[in-house]
């Protein structure tokens, strides 16, 4: 009875190393793809970042494509969890929308679409396009089924639907304008100071109060 005890502890505890070595390549080819971009993306350079051998990414994952698109797979688990457990921090009443908005802005300029981003360039590789296409589908729809909880004085207008187009797609060029020029962590909270006074005239005109306010542009 004991050295059957023993034994499934022994395999539990291969499947816990085995997980954590998954996770950790992963996780470096989320860091190396967000710092380098994907064309400069190397399993060198996965491993390296994840301090394992070659041999263990081999393992695991054999070729850069099953890596980047395992590390998709990864992401979109990442991506709901990571919206709704910050849900549940937000303050209700008057300050329910700026929050929200926050927390919104939060997930567009983080790690999940940074990786979008560069994982775009490779959109016409087979492997990759696939997951892709979900990861890209999953936020939207994650984004959408987490307005009515956001946003729960909105959410039931007619045009609530626009508004959120709006929203999301302002949030996404932002994102994209802000990496592509480089800016700095106080320029680019600067520029969302700016675009989420405007937002929140989309909401409630009388959202914008004197403290949101900012310099004209």
């Amino acid at each position: 009875m004991t050295q059957g005890v023993s034994a499934k502890a022994a395999r539990r505890t291969q499947g816990e190393r085995s997980a954590a070595t998954r996770r950790a390549l992963l996780e470096a080819t989320i860091d190396v793809l967000i710092e380098d971009g994907y064309a400069q993306l190397t399993n060198a350079k996965v491993t390296t970042r994840a301090q394992l051998s070659r041999g263990a990414q081999v393992h695991h994952f054999p070729t850069k494509a099953l890596l980047v698109s395992e590390a998709i797979q990864y992401l979109i688990g990442q991506v709901g969890e990571a919206l709704f457990t910050e849900i549940g921090t937000l303050p209700n009443g008057p300050e329910r929308t700026n929050a929200g908005l926050d927390l919104l802005w939060n997930t567009f300029r983080g790690r999940t679409f940074q990786a979008v981003l560069e994982l775009s360039v490779a959109v016409r590789d087979p492997e990759i396009k696939g997951k892709l296409t979900v990861l890209n589908q999953v936020t939207t729809d994650i984004i959408r089924g987490a307005a009515p909880v956001l946003f729960p004085d909105r959410a039931n207008e007619t045009a609530f639907q626009d508004t959120l187009f709006t929203v999301v797609s302002t949030m996404s060029g932002l994102a994209l304008s802000q990496r592509v020029a480089g800016l700095s962590e106080g320029e680019a909270a600067e520029r969302w100071k700016r675009t989420k006074t405007d937002l929140l005239r989309l909401f409630d005109p009388a959202s914008s109060t004197p403290s949101n306010s900012s310099p004209s542009r």
